[in-house]
């Protein structure tokens, strides 16, 4: 293995043994000619990836898809029946609430525990130790047996001995699901501070959004078998568009991938220049690389596009101003219930604000034919780049689903905001300082 490949796995399987009824599996060990009462089912099939030192993947699919069972046998819990998985370095891993814990023990004996599966001697943990319970803010429950932690309580374990026993490889599997925000967050710092470090992790989760935020590359996982791998934006925004369907086509997905990353190649780096006057204006060249086209479901959504307040198209637009984000939906289907969706998201994937358009109890009498709807809104982003979506609801009997939904239809760049701002929206409308 290469010496800045943190892991490999090739053409990894795992397959599982399923009988019809519990006497199969006697019949089967006791047939004298090797006849099969069984079916096999494969949880992983043929799975090929590599990771450099220092990346952060994250691996996203469906329930049932193999992630847990891929990152199982990464760290050496299960064995495959075919092919292998190398890693290199050491790996902290927190793959399910509890794993590696004692329920009968106090939260401070299982950090004991923990540490010592992972290599480390008392001595060591001995110095870790008030950092593991500052940041588990578990307060005086470490003292009390697990059995009686919630399951956050749980995670805030698991999670603070795993990311301070210094890994050079740390996998995380959903764990920080059950979190609350404010310590999801902490987590999230956390392993910013450890990947800046040179820390490579391996991370799972059904969020999108953190995938995009966290990892600088994105694999996706259906029925034990990988699909695509590549930008995080694209890979989840081709999960999200497909995530709907029954059986998930693995080839064209790929030429899908490949026909946008193409044109991502393709198109030419326009420099954008700044209107030192502030005044707002239309570049052609700047529009969005990566649009993806859901399959329209009764309606089809066009024309979207940013308005200053006299119809003036633009997408270089000023911090404060108030502009119209427009689209014109054709419905070529009659509905009772429909709402009119839209997003703005920060170039890294980050949902920054959005909002549904609805009658009063969501309903609108729609028959077919055009319409165009309009959101008004006033300008707080700061200087950057951003993208839009634009979105159908609408509900068929009792299923609600997207009508239509484009990705990242348009893309605007944000001029005029102040020089030390920070983040991504500006809410300070007044400063002042006085002496007392």
């Amino acid at each position: 293995m290469n010496k800045n490949t943190a892991i490999k796995v090739q053409n990894l399987s795992k397959a599982y043994k399923l009988y019809s009824q519990p006497i199969d599996r006697l019949k089967e060990s006791l047939n004298p000619f090797g006849k099969k009462y069984h079916k096999d089912f494969y949880a992983l099939k043929d799975v090929s990836f590599e990771i450099k030192k220092g990346e952060t993947v994250g691996i996203i699919g469906r329930n049932g898809s193999g992630k847990s069972t891929l990152l199982k046998i990464i760290t050496g819990v299960l064995t495959p029946i075919g092919g292998y998985a190398d890693v290199h370095g050491k790996i902290s891993a927190i793959l399910e609430l509890g794993a590696g814990f004692n329920p009968e023990m106090t939260g401070v004996e299982n950090i004991y525990l923990n540490t010592s599966i992972n290599g480390m001697s008392k001595e060591a943990t001995d110095e870790k130790i008030e950092e593991i319970l500052a940041f588990s803010e578990l307060g005086e429950f470490i003292h009390q047996p697990l059995k009686t932690y919630s399951s956050g309580m749980k995670a805030r374990l698991a999670f603070a001995v795993a990311i301070n026993i210094d890994p050079d490889i740390l996998i995380v599997d959903e764990a920080l699901s059950v979190g609350d925000a404010a310590f999801q967050r902490k987590c999230f710092a956390k392993m910013d501070q450890i990947r800046e470090a040179g820390a490579t992790i391996l991370f799972v989760s059904h969020s999108t959004t953190s995938i995009v935020n966290l990892c600088s590359r994105a694999i996706w996982l259906s029925e034990g078998k990988k699909i695509i791998e590549g930008s995080p934006k694209l890979v989840t925004g081709l999960y999200m568009k497909h995530s709907s369907n029954k059986q998930v086509d693995s080839f064209a997905i790929q030429k899908e991938l490949h026909k946008i990353e193409k044109a991502l190649l393709e198109e030419k780096e326009d420099t954008l220049l700044v209107d030192t006057s502030l005044d707002d204006f239309f570049n052609p060249s700047l529009k969005p690389k990566s649009t993806i086209h859901y399959e329209p479901k009764g309606a089809k959504i066009s024309d979207a596009k940013i308005t200053t307040l006299d119809n003036k198209q633009v997408n270089t637009i000023t911090h404060g101003k108030t502009y119209i984000y427009t689209y014109i939906v054709d419905f070529t289907k009659e509905y009772d219930e429909i709402e009119f969706a839209m997003l703005i998201k920060s170039k890294d994937g980050e949902r920054i604000v959005g909002t549904v358009y609805s009658e009063s109890k969501g309903v609108f009498d729609i028959i077919k034919g055009k319409y165009r709807v309009s959101f008004e809104f006033k300008n707080l982003l700061n200087k950057g780049s951003y993208f839009l979506n634009a979105g159908i609801l609408a509900r068929d009997g009792a299923k609600k689903e997207y009508a239509h939904r484009i990705i990242d239809v348009c893309m605007i760049e944000v001029i005029g905001s102040k020089k030390y701002a920070a983040g991504s929206v500006d809410l300070i409308e007044n400063i002042v300082l006085q002496r007392v």
